[in-house]
């Protein structure tokens, strides 16, 4: 159900931007740096400062997907920082909910002063659900993925299989169905942040440059799944083999060599920096490395950068309303497979709006101290 989403994003533009400015960050690492004493909360892992090898141009077989916004590959330079071991979970998020009385974007809905000519109808709460097709589909034609995907009024974290749903028997699963906004909100109240999506990828990697996933080359060494992705032929077969045909509780893989879960698979998660698909290729070409890299200075939405993908140029303006701007996403979810969203890959990079709270889409935090 495209309705407001993608009508919303079609609107008005506002002032103009400069397409290569990036979010201002330091020159050099801070050198030395010391492991802090004790760690700032429980269910953190310290990772050290260093330099990687950032992006991927793997040439992928099984898919006929193209990936070129991450490209090109280059060195990055990140300071050390705590980490969540696992996405935030439906407990850890309800404990938020209840101490604050903080409703997501989803249980709101959306305020018509910032849509004043939307139907009324049409920002009542929800969210976009996968809903598989009950039959094979053509994948890569244009607008495919509305075949699985629908917005079910009334779906939210609480409800994130639809309003009839619950999540007494998740309560170790990753929260979904919030947006960039809602993720900030629990930073705020946890006294953490987002990672930066340079500090992301350095967590999923586990300290392996230039392999695919965050565990090695190997899809599935030994036999074994590593991973929380599609089985079956996507998106309306999920044969389940894992034992799980949608979220999975959090720790049921193993983790990655910093100790890491699900830094593949699962769900989305949302990190601090805004979304351009020709980021990296503007990074890559600064005079020199910068550390902690915050990525770019100026918002996109949905419709510029298909703008772009078409014409290699963004219209002129800014997205008409943050709700719309694109904020990086990565490690890819439960629907990912290789012959389609290939994205549980820590090179992957996707994007998510707050216009459409999704169901595959969790958050982690961070700590620099």
């Amino acid at each position: 159900m495209r309705t407001l989403f993608l009508v919303l994003l079609l609107l008005g533009l506002g002032p103009p931007f400069s397409p290569g400015q990036e979010s201002s960050c330091p020159d050099l690492l801070s050198e030395p740096e010391k492991k802090p004493s004790a760690t700032p909360s429980e269910g953190m892992i310290w990772i050290p400062a260093g330099r990687y090898t950032r992006g991927s141009d793997q040439k992928l077989e099984t898919t006929r997907a193209k990936f070129p916004e991450e490209r090109p590959v280059h060195r990055v330079t990140v300071n050390g920082f705590w980490i969540d071991t696992t996405e935030v979970t439906n407990r850890q998020f309800m404990e938020f909910t209840e101490a604050t009385g903080y409703r997501t974007q989803a249980e709101r809905g959306w305020d018509p002063k910032d849509f004043p000519d939307a139907p009324p109808d049409q920002l009542k709460g929800g969210a976009l659900l996968f809903i598989p097709p009950q039959e094979k589909v053509e994948l890569f034609r244009p607008g495919a993925e509305w075949q699985w995907w629908q917005f079910v009024r009334d779906a939210n974290w609480r409800h994130p299989q639809g309003p009839s749903s619950g999540i007494k028997d998740k309560m170790e699963h990753p929260v979904v169905c919030v947006t960039h906004e809602d993720a900030l909100e629990y930073c705020r109240w946890a006294g953490k942040r987002l990672p930066t999506e340079a500090e992301w990828e350095r967590a999923a990697r586990g300290g392996l440059d230039h392999k695919l996933y965050s565990w090695g080359d190997e899809p599935n060494p030994g036999g074994k799944w590593m991973a929380n992705v599609f089985q079956g032929e996507f998106p309306h077969k999920n044969t389940a083999q894992d034992g799980f045909s949608g979220t999975a509780p959090v720790r049921s893989y193993p983790p990655n060599a910093y100790g890491l879960y699900d830094m593949g698979g699962n769900v989305w998660e949302h990190c601090a920096d805004l979304y351009r698909p020709d980021y990296f290729q503007t990074f890559a070409k600064r005079p020199r490395p910068k550390a902690n890299p915050k990525g770019p200075a100026k918002p996109v939405s949905q419709p510029m950068v298909e703008e772009y993908l078409q014409s290699k140029r963004y219209p002129a303006g800014e997205p008409f309303h943050r709700l719309a701007w694109l904020w990086v996403t990565k490690g890819g979810s439960h629907l990912c497979h290789n012959t389609y969203c290939f994205r549980y890959r820590p090179a992957a990079r996707h994007y998510s709006e707050s216009l459409s709270p999704t169901n595959h889409v969790g958050f982690r935090c961070v700590r620099s101290k």
